[in-house]
């Protein structure tokens, strides 16, 4: 049975207690919109493909590797992934990889999270030489998945798949063995996490709002609300700082990382809720002297 971890995600062989999570994924309109041709209606036809998938994890002569991805702190299923092997070469097996996951669990990483598995399993442990993918030129955040993975886009095929009454064109990608060796090593999702969870348990304390001098430099003004996140600590022996921006979800997206020759330290400010033009308000703060230098870093999403 295979049974693989990451900062998050567990990603394993179904089983039947999978049962209702499997039936939510594949009976949901929003998630089954590119895949309707799996999309099933009673939860007996989910069953059925459940088993299915079981089936196929047991089998000696395996080519269907369909995982369960589960949150590895929670144990909440979220979704699925996995690939079909199409041939079999002197090099190695050539397969077809997919994805979804439900609408509650987008934005937030995991489906490139568990595909990076899927491929670092795929290529050192299962003996795969090609894998190969594709979405609707439309499913833009599919697409993105596929770049953020390493994947390299091969063709654009236009009007090459019926779909929902019209014709639709589709985008087509690959990623070899020795491609995927010679990248670099993702970032970890879990240090993402980690900070998401600090801001969660944290009271944001805005002591320095938007317009008003630094205390100690009063021709420089801050161009948002800037404070702290409470019960945390920094290099200065104060609290995380934080740039606060307008837009509503205050979702943490990029942070800035400083370099102060004055204090001699180096720091990291979280950016929440920024827009874009926010977040180059609060990196030109913190590029606008000689001695201190920042370097914006943003959360792949």
């Amino acid at each position: 049975m295979i049974h693989l971890k990451t900062d998050c995600l567990i990603i394993r062989d179904p089983q039947p207690a999978d049962i209702d999570g499997w039936h939510s994924l594949l009976s949901d309109t929003k998630t089954m919109y590119y895949l309707q041709d799996i999309m099933t209606h009673t939860k007996a036809e989910s069953l059925s493909n459940l088993e299915t998938a079981i089936t196929e994890a047991q089998s000696p002569n395996r080519t269907k590797y369909f995982f369960t991805i589960q949150h590895a702190a929670t144990g909440a299923f979220i979704g699925s992934i996995g690939y079909t092997v199409t041939d079999a070469t002197p090099l190695g097996k050539i397969v077809g990889v997919g994805y979804f996951i439900l609408p509650e669990h987008h934005s937030l990483g995991y489906t490139t999270e568990a595909l990076r598995e899927v491929i670092r399993f795929a290529f050192e442990e299962d003996g795969v030489f090609r894998i190969e993918t594709g979405c609707l030129t439309e499913n833009k955040a599919s697409e993105r998945v596929m770049q953020k993975s390493g994947f390299i886009k091969e063709a654009e095929r236009k009007q090459a798949k019926w779909h929902d009454g019209k014709m639709k064109d589709r985008v087509s990608y690959r990623l070899l063995k020795d491609e995927w060796q010679s990248q670099p090593m993702p970032a970890s999702t879990g240090f993402w996490h980690h900070l998401d969870k600090l801001v969660a348990d944290s009271q944001i304390k805005i002591d320095r709002p938007k317009g008003t001098q630094h205390p100690r430099y009063p021709s420089i003004i801050y161009p948002l609300n800037y404070g702290y996140l409470t019960n945390t600590t920094s290099m200065d022996g104060g609290g995380i700082d934080i740039w606060q921006g307008s837009d509503s979800a205050q979702r943490l997206d990029a942070i800035i990382c400083t370099v102060d020759l004055m204090k001699r330290d180096s720091e990291i400010k979280l950016l929440l809720g920024c827009t874009e033009d926010e977040k180059m308000l609060a990196f030109q703060f913190h590029n606008s002297s000689e001695y201190m230098n920042g370097m914006l870093v943003r959360r792949e999403l």
